[in-house]
């Protein structure tokens, strides 16, 4: 009696793939003039703002989107530098959120 036992194959992820899943979770939005760093989360869908590595503010945000935080900042303290996923980040978080929900 033979068994012939044959390897499964391992799914190949590509690099678009690799920063999707990434982004599936949370990305840092960028450090803003005061030198506070913004990161969001998407699975609570919140921003987390830290000083160093101190909590400074929780914002939960209800399914705004995240563009709505970024023009919030930018108004109020103004933005020295953005994350290195922001702007694909933010992209995907308007796609999600402004999709049609069936």
């Amino acid at each position: 009696m033979s068994t012939t036992h044959t390897a499964t194959q391992e799914r190949t992820v590509s690099l678009a793939d690799q920063l999707t899943n990434a982004l599936a979770n949370s990305f840092t939005l960028g450090v803003d003039t005061e030198g506070f760093r913004h990161h969001y989360f998407r699975p609570a869908d919140a921003v987390v703002v830290f000083d160093g590595r101190t909590l400074d503010h929780y914002q939960p945000l209800d399914g705004r989107p995240l563009r709505e935080w970024q023009a919030f900042v930018s108004q109020k303290r103004g933005w020295a530098s953005m994350g290195q996923l922001a702007p694909l980040g933010l992209r995907v978080d308007s796609e999600r959120k402004e999709a049609p929900r069936v």
